[in-house]
């Protein structure tokens, strides 16, 4: 086996389709955009994610819909993200390098994208998020007529 081999983004996009039945997308002259309807748990909603790549350039994941995704009272935006509005996740610190092109999407970016809609779930439920990164994104709503349990 090749160590450090890089993958060109013909071999990524056709690496995400083959191994996700019912997934689509289209080549692009130097990337793809590839989209993947997904339900985390069995009982998590469904949701459409779109990842966009260049050549030379970190992939990016977003979600399609819903949209808008559903926030708990007192959030104004969702967590752990680049963009609220466009709904573009934040997955892994680009400036670490935590991917890089000797590593199939396949196997890292849609994963990290699922266990991210993960997060969400718990975080629009319970207003703490839990899937750590940077910044603070808890969120604790206001249950009116709950007593504070005393310790």
């Amino acid at each position: 086996m090749e160590r450090n081999r890089r993958y060109p983004f013909t071999m990524q996009y056709n690496t995400l389709l083959a191994r996700y039945k019912g997934s689509e997308g289209k080549l692009l002259s130097n990337g793809f955009e590839w989209f993947l309807t997904v339900q985390p748990t069995p009982i998590s909603d469904t949701y459409r994610l779109k990842i966009t790549y260049q050549q030379g350039y970190q992939p990016n994941v977003f979600v399609v819909s819903p949209s808008p995704l559903h926030k708990p009272e007192g959030a104004s935006i969702l967590p752990h993200t680049y963009n609220t509005k466009k709904q573009h996740i934040c997955i892994y610190n680009k400036n670490w390098h935590e991917w890089n092109p000797t590593m199939l999407m396949a196997n890292t970016v849609v994963h990290w994208a699922i266990l991210w809609l993960c997060f969400y779930e718990n975080w629009a439920y319970t207003g703490k998020w839990e899937g750590g990164g940077h910044g603070d994104w808890d969120v604790i709503p206001n249950f009116k007529g709950q007593k504070e349990l005393e310790v």
